[in-house]
């Protein structure tokens, strides 16, 4: 029986990479006005992302996501002193207040998905609805702050999908077997084999396209289900709850 669903957030619920794409366009004309020059002239989006990567790798004991946007952006006026010198405790300063505004320009549109509200409404008189995510975005900042029983992010406990350990907190919150549970979300990795590893049943959303899953390399692991929109997810849902 299936007593409990949970939903990975980004590109599942909302279209993350819009939001980030755009939030990141707004910070990178904030930094031209800020550090004018050749070398933020050249900048682009995708280099703000690639220098946050760079940080997450550098930083392997950080879990904050606020924290390793600043050291991203910090990373990328580092490169930029590199070439054209400059004060570095103002630019401490500036890599703070463009992380301050790459999460307000994220969070000010919920993006969400247009059969995403219809679904959760949909589910949440039958089932005990989460968000199970390694990201940071809020359900109150998306509008679905009443939606969720259990709110899992992986910064908040020092563990990330697919590890087991993240899928044990949301039993332990909900008091719950593994076996009563689904994940629904679109990661081949975090979302199907992480929950199929933690004993859960997972459902992965294939938005782009055919519904077609793969398996990757190394890895035996299928979805329960395949959804190509959230619309399909009920009738899905119904169909696991009776095998």
């Amino acid at each position: 029986m299936i007593e409990a669903v949970l939903f990975d957030g980004d590109q599942t619920l909302w279209d993350f990479e819009r939001v980030m794409t755009d939030a990141l366009t707004a910070v990178l004309g904030e930094l031209r006005a800020a550090r004018p020059g050749p070398f933020t002239t050249a900048l682009r989006w995708q280099d703000l992302q690639d220098d946050r990567t760079a940080a997450v790798r550098a930083h392997p004991d950080v879990w904050s996501l606020e924290r390793l946007r600043v050291l991203g952006f910090a990373h990328t006026l580092t490169r930029r002193r590199a070439v054209e010198g400059g004060d570095e405790a103002a630019d401490v300063a500036l890599a703070l207040g463009m992380a301050t505004s790459y999460f307000h320009h994220r969070d000010r549109d919920p993006a969400l998905f247009p059969d995403t509200l219809p679904c959760l409404d949909a589910l949440r008189a039958h089932y005990r609805l989460g968000l199970l995510s390694n990201g940071s975005r809020l359900p109150e900042k998306v509008g679905l702050a009443t939606y969720f029983e259990s709110v899992v992010f992986a910064q908040d406990h020092q563990v990330a999908k697919p590890d087991k350990g993240i899928f044990e907190v949301v039993e332990h919150e909900l008091g719950v077997a593994p076996a009563a549970c689904v994940l629904v979300g679109d990661h081949p990795l975090n979302d199907v084999v992480g929950a199929k590893r933690a004993g859960w049943r997972a459902v992965w959303i294939d938005r782009e396209g055919g519904g077609a899953f793969v398996p990757l390399e190394g890895c035996e692991e299928h979805p329960d289900a395949v959804v190509t929109s959230l619309d399909e997810l009920p009738g899905a849902l119904q169909l696991l709850g009776r095998s």
